[in-house]
């Protein structure tokens, strides 16, 4: 394409495409390295509440700085070569396959399906912790990348509580931490527990290869960010896998949300399975 955005980012090509969004590699001019840029929709230009979703996304993404969470570098608005105006975000670009690419090709075997959604819960409970409910979490969102597992795609991301905790500079000019993570219209009513409960879907799809909901309404309820029916109490017969996997499954797909665990518990619980040796006795 050879696009640039104030003569600095320029664009090479699309790597992903959004409902209203575009997300292109590009070259740094100034320091010569890979990034991802990703651009809102020219037709969505007008749009406020778009324009207020690049920057809400963009916002929430950069208050979390998270290893496993692309890295935000700048945030702003730039003419595209017609003359209009969007805003854009500058990430850090990633290198790996989509999780629901991996899972096409069957289940995972239970180590490495509890290794990704260990880290996945490690990131809500950060995100929890500053009062961020991603509320899309799915097999599409996250990379599998040579450095681990990515949580990607905070577009329907949420504020939930206020953190308290004390304010830092954001990485984003003119925005103090304390004023990241505004609320999303569409999922202003989200909690974190609606989180754990997707990550519990996660991890028996990992382990099974397939959705717990019938096939007729897993792409309804899962991937629109919503869970408006449950599924049914999962069954997870696989040799090997250990019953604190499967309980903690279970747990996370609770039918009442304030029956399930906190991301934290759920990120503790996970890594301990995998610290046990695997001929020790796991009850």
């Amino acid at each position: 394409m050879g696009t640039a955005i104030f003569r600095r980012y320029v664009l090479i090509g699309a790597i992903g495409q959004g409902g209203v969004s575009t997300v292109y590699s590009a070259i740094d001019a100034r320091r010569g390295r890979k990034l991802a840029v990703k651009i809102l929709a020219p037709a969505m230009a007008q749009s406020a509440s778009a324009r207020e979703d690049v920057q809400r996304e963009a916002l929430i993404t950069d208050r979390l700085r998270h290893p496993s969470v692309p890295r935000v570098f700048e945030y702003g608005e730039a003419p595209l070569p017609d003359g209009t105006v969007v805003p854009f975000v500058v990430l850090e670009l990633l290198t790996g396959v989509p999780l629901i690419d991996v899972l096409a090709r069957g289940p995972l075997p239970w180590r490495e399906a509890v290794r990704i959604a260990a880290t996945v819960a490690d990131v809500l409970a950060v995100a929890h912790r500053r009062g961020v409910v991603h509320r899309d979490l799915n097999a599409r969102n996250v990379m599998v990348t040579s450095t681990g597992p990515k949580i990607i795609d905070f577009g329907l991301a949420t504020a939930a509580v206020e953190d308290g905790g004390v304010g830092r500079p954001s990485m984003l000019p003119g925005r103090s931490d304390r004023a990241v993570a505004p609320s999303h219209p569409k999922t202003a009513f989200a909690s974190p527990a609606d989180d754990v409960y997707t990550l519990g879907v996660l991890l028996y799809e990992m382990l099974t290869g397939r959705s717990p909901y019938p096939a007729a309404a897993a792409a309804t309820n899962m991937y629109a960010g919503r869970t408006p029916h449950l599924a049914p109490t999962p069954v997870l017969a696989i040799p090997g896998l250990p019953s604190r996997i499967r309980d903690l499954v279970r747990a996370c797909m609770a039918k009442r949300p304030d029956m399930r665990p906190a991301g934290a518990e759920v990120a503790l619980s996970l890594w301990a399975v995998l610290d046990t040796p695997l001929n020790a006795t796991i009850g």
